[in-house]
């Protein structure tokens, strides 16, 4: 016993994960928590019922983990863990799940922001990991989750037989195919004015009809907002030169915009926006023909490390080429030397940051890695005809 209590402190310790023991189905001690007392009454049951080591997902509370001891009467519970940062919305939630006193909001903010993010699959080789110190026994994700478990294949098809046969008889077939691929070959083109006369032609259209993917309107129309970021970025805006980096991001933050919207306009609009701003930005980071693979993928590590203190000499180590070679090459293909492209970049940035973000001249100047904020100042006027203040305002007036 002592000895588990001693794990239970060493990897709370190094890890800053929540832990608890049990004795069987009693609870013993715990770490990391916020109060004292059995941490996991309804999440204990839920994983207890799988073999050991199990994983809980609450979509609600994170993940939990589970894992029995070599005595086969001890185990430990871990979590909650989450692979996403924690959010206000999140803390609201979790407080109305435990039943805990909304007086005590900071405590839990502090508590629940304090645990270390962990991806799924992390997390299950964590839980992998514990069970063979545990027990001495090797597994590894499929032996011990069943992550390969055909059975999901199985119901699939027996759910898409028969909603195959039905949409046959209602004469109800998708229609989206053709009107997608017009659309992304102009998003990929930063054809902005002729994707947008695209959307409105196609508004009334009664072809493009799409499936059934949820059971209530507003889940139906966010889930086909998610497939749609989804294509949008990864089908034509990144072939179509948009940084890759910037546009998982775009995606993830269009997402996150969908999931706080409460009615089906609000999501439609953003429907329409979406692609539209992905095709704007893909004009003005448009890739010059005949670029090659080579000088692209030093564009793309540029724009990735855009806020470092990155010169013309980690570009050429990057890209494994002499000096020289490089150096020409971005020259013939983009008319510009490797540190004017940088420099370019970096206005590009300060644009965006001076018309969306309240951020400071001085933290912008800071971020974008200049030596000092007039530098920042004098290389944006020579850049933009303007001062960084008077592009702020330019846009702030409308």
């Amino acid at each position: 016993m002592e000895n588990y209590q001693y794990f239970r402190e060493m990897f709370y310790a190094s890890h800053y994960l929540p832990i608890a023991l049990y004795d069987g189905d009693r609870f013993v001690c715990s770490s990391g928590f916020y109060e004292e007392g059995d941490p996991y009454p309804f999440v204990f049951p839920k994983l207890t019922e799988r073999k050991s080591p199990a994983i809980y997902v609450s979509s609600d509370t994170g993940y939990y983990g589970y894992v029995k001891c070599g005595d086969g009467q001890h185990s430990f519970v871990f979590g909650p863990a989450y692979s996403t940062p924690v959010t206000e919305e999140f803390i609201r939630t979790y407080i109305r799940k435990n039943a805990i006193s909304p007086t005590r909001h900071e405590e839990i903010s502090s508590f629940l922001s304090n645990i270390p993010q962990y991806t799924y699959n992390r997390f299950l080789n964590l839980l992998l990991f514990l069970h063979f110190t545990l027990t001495g026994e090797e597994l590894n994700i499929d032996q011990a989750f069943g992550i390969t478990d055909t059975q999901f294949q199985e119901v699939i098809a027996q759910r898409h037989s028969r909603q195959s046969y039905q949409e046959r008889e209602d004469h109800r077939q998708h229609g989206t195919y053709q009107f997608e691929q017009q659309m992304l070959a102009m998003i990929r083109n930063g054809e902005v004015e002729q994707l947008e006369r695209f959307f409105l032609a196609a508004a009334n259209l009664p072809t493009v009809q799409e499936g059934k993917l949820a059971e209530t309107p507003l889940r139906q129309a966010k889930n086909i907002f998610i497939g749609w970021a989804t294509m949008v970025g990864k089908d034509a805006a990144i072939p179509g030169g948009l940084d890759i980096e910037q546009t998982y991001q775009l995606i993830d933050t269009y997402i996150q915009e969908c999931e706080k919207q409460q009615t089906e306009d609000a999501i439609k609009n953003l429907q329409y926006n979406m692609p539209m701003d992905f095709a704007r930005r893909v004009a003005q980071q448009k890739m010059p023909m005949g670029v090659s693979k080579e000088v692209y993928s030093c564009m793309q590590y540029i724009a990735a490390h855009i806020n470092e203190p990155i010169q013309a000499e980690n570009v050429v180590a990057f890209s494994g080429m002499s000096r020289a070679y490089l150096f020409k090459r971005f020259q013939q293909e983009l008319g510009m030397g490797i540190s004017a492209y940088i420099t370019q970049c970096r206005m590009r940035e300060a644009k965006s940051l001076l018309r969306f973000t309240d951020k400071s001249l001085g933290e912008i100047s800071s971020y974008l890695c200049f030596s000092s904020q007039s530098h920042f100042q004098n290389v944006f006027k020579r850049y933009s005809g303007i001062t960084p203040a008077a592009y702020r305002r330019k846009y702030d007036e409308h």
